[in-house]
């Protein structure tokens, strides 16, 4: 009996270490989208110190790195603002479709779903 309780005990603390890290890492992904979402200037400056710590990069290629990466990050945001008026429309159609599948209950949680998902897709939402 002892040996099956010992044996309990250490299933349910692995199973609660799993449980933790399953949970911790996707708060910590939410976080560092979130993050490179509305600051795209620190994935930026990530990108340029990994570079130059793996790469040895000397001053004068950190400054040209430096203005290469400033550019594609320029030009990626005009990408993404001529884009986004045809990714708004493909999302709300494919949530006007998802809801006329679903039963009134289930169109209440689909509701309170999106509610709390908001933030997280606020880049998407239209005048923004």
């Amino acid at each position: 009996m002892k040996t099956f309780k010992l044996l309990f005990l250490v299933g349910l603390v692995f199973l609660a270490g799993v449980v933790a890290g399953v949970v911790g890492t996707r708060i910590a992904i939410r976080h560092w989208m979130r993050s490179a979402i509305q600051r795209p200037q620190m994935v930026q400056t990530l990108i340029e110190r990994r570079l130059a710590w793996q790469l040895r990069l000397d001053a004068s290629q950190q400054t040209q790195v430096h203005q290469i990466l400033a550019d594609a990050r320029g030009r990626l945001k005009e990408l993404r603002q001529e884009y986004r008026p045809q990714v708004v429309v493909i999302v709300s159609n494919a949530d006007v479709e998802i809801s006329a599948l679903l039963t009134p209950a289930q169109q209440k949680q689909f509701e309170k779903m999106k509610q709390k998902n908001r933030a997280f897709l606020q880049p998407l939402a239209p005048g923004r």
